[in-house]
């Protein structure tokens, strides 16, 4: 081995491709005298100065990001590659790995559990006798997807030793795992070449995702329409399921952050921020009885009450009077004056009139009172005989837990009202399905659901509002439950959430996510198509016809 020049190739790759220097560097070689020799070269062959760590110290730092190994023997190196698994190696970091000569067969061996531990930026370094071998592999390329390409260069400062950005996936396939759920995620039949496509503005985000890295996408969904599922550290289920165990390479489908999700998977950047509310039913309808009292307040109706009563309590007061008193206040000879009090109030007429000026003026006086309050009443009651027959729908968070209504969520959904036990005692869990909960919507808006409501996104709501009208427009409350972060989630150990991450940052600085956010629904919440007018007063025009046929 030619210790010089096998120390400058290695500092050469430190220098140009290691270059955050305030990042400590961890070498590490086998204990014998050929390594440490080695080592201390390629020190003091540094350009640079940076922090370097010997493997004696390997412990003491929580990830490591750039590193060199030094081995004698292949066999060596195959037993270290698994621990290149654990947390302490950043998946993404830059590893150069140093060996006696090696074999074709285990050169191929070597990368490929590199790429099963989804480690891209690696080198091996291959010692021979006058100069090192330097080599590198892509997993994607024209002739193979998902394998490693290797490639043998003998420049250590070219640009494609580390591959940098994975720009090109050359038409390869990656799963995606998603399930129905618009405006999100709607699932197309398969294209006349076999595929499944998808849209929604989730899924016009990967599709463009594809187009943009040039992949194929696999659509995967959960078994058993399992949609989100339930994350648990093992044997996870539904979507949570097919990323757990590598069934799909990543997941959309309005995937909140959730920490039970980040604890089994990776999650990426959040592409849109939506709110949680609650889908309300409409009020329930008034009763025969309830119709006669909505003209008048409450303070009205109050009022006319106590006059009655006062009233009531003045002709107790009288029957024990003289026959004088009751003449000059009732009228002569009047025996049944709390009968002609209510008598008058409700349009009667009087058998008798009477004669004393005092006595008249009290029931002109009453007369008068009892038509202005009938013709008020009979004018409010005309006006609320043509508006809604239905009270008025709970409109804020207070109201529905003053209610009586229950709460029709996911299990997952609890977290939200987990320090409020008085909502868990009401709440009712959905069962997944196939777009569990347009359906649910679609009940609320026909009444079959009226018991209750139902946690949904805004973007649901909307969603429904535009293409379901037809079956009935849902409200909302006016105050949000939480904002909700979605991001698209991956499995714990793989490279795609840089790659993805990249172009998702793209797109939403090109502002295409509010975009295709707005194609798939209607943020008015107001319901054009359903809207009549308001109620107009009858004019002698719409009165001509009787004219005319008098």
């Amino acid at each position: 081995m030619n210790l010089g020049v096998t120390s400058n190739v290695i500092a050469e790759i430190i220098d140009t491709h290691y270059t955050i220097r305030q990042v400590p560097l961890l070498l590490m070689g086998e204990s014998n005298q050929t390594h440490q020799d080695l080592i201390n070269l390629i020190i003091r062959s540094l350009n640079q100065r940076r922090i370097v760590q010997l493997d004696s110290t390997i412990f003491d730092y929580s990830s490591w990001s750039y590193a060199v190994f030094i081995f004698e023997h292949y066999e060596s190196l195959k037993s270290f590659i698994p621990q290149l698994e654990s947390t302490k190696f950043d998946l993404f970091g830059y590893y150069t790995f140093v060996i006696n000569t090696v074999t074709d067969t285990q050169i191929f061996n070597t990368f490929n559990a590199f790429w099963k531990l989804k480690i891209i930026r690696t080198v091996l370094v291959v010692i021979n006798d006058e100069h090192p071998d330097l080599y590198f592999y892509t997993p994607y390329s024209k002739s193979s997807c998902g394998s490693p390409t290797i490639h043998h260069v003998r420049d250590p400062s070219t640009a494609q030793l580390f591959m940098q950005r994975l720009n090109n996936f050359y038409n390869c396939s990656l799963r995606l795992g998603t399930f129905e759920t618009p405006p999100f995620v709607r699932i197309n039949s398969a294209e006349p070449n076999g595929s499944v496509t998808v849209s929604g503005f989730e899924g016009d985000l990967v599709t463009t995702l594809s187009g943009q890295l040039n992949f194929q996408l696999n659509v995967v969904t959960p078994p058993d329409n399992g949609e989100w599922g339930e994350a648990r550290p093992q044997n996870s289920t539904g979507l949570m399921g097919i990323l757990q165990d590598g069934t799909a390479d990543f997941g959309v489908g309005c995937l909140g952050i959730i920490p039970q999700r980040n604890e089994i998977l990776q999650p990426g950047r959040p592409h849109y921020t939506s709110r949680i509310v609650f889908a309300v039913p409409e009020g329930r309808p008034f009763t025969a009885f309830e119709k006669l009292f909505r003209p008048f307040k409450a303070v009205v109706w109050f009022t006319s009450a106590a006059i009655m009563s006062a009233f009531t309590v003045l002709v107790l007061i009288l029957k024990f009077t003289s026959n004088t008193v009751r003449d000059f206040i009732y009228g002569n000879d009047n025996r049944t004056a709390f009968l002609n009090f209510f008598n008058v109030y409700f349009t009667g007429v009087l058998p008798r009139l009477p004669q004393r000026n005092f006595a008249r003026t009290l029931l002109i006086l009453w007369i008068i009172h009892c038509f202005i309050v009938r013709s008020l009443y009979q004018g409010s009651l005309f006006k609320y005989l043509q508006a809604e027959s239905n009270q008025r729908a709970v409109e804020t968070i207070s109201e529905i837990e003053h209610s009586n209504l229950y709460y029709y969520i996911f299990k997952m959904s609890e977290r939200f009202f987990q320090n409020n036990p008085r909502v868990l005692r009401r709440v009712h869990h959905l069962t997944p399905d196939n777009d569990t909960i347009n359906v649910q919507m679609d009940a609320l808006a026909t009444g079959e659901l009226r018991d209750g409501v139902l946690l949904v996104t805004l973007e649901h709501l909307a969603y429904h509002n535009t293409y379901h009208l037809d079956r009935g427009f849902v409200r909302c409350t006016r105050d949000a439950v939480s904002s909700y972060p979605m991001v698209i989630y991956y499995s714990k150990r793989t490279f795609l959430v840089r790659v993805l991450n990249r172009a998702i940052g793209n797109i939403e600085t090109a502002g295409l996510m509010n975009y295709w956010i707005r194609r798939y629904g209607n943020y008015h919440f107001f319901p054009k198509a359903l809207d009549h007018g308001e109620p107009q007063a009858l004019r002698n025009e719409h009165l001509m016809g009787c004219y005319e046929t008098v």
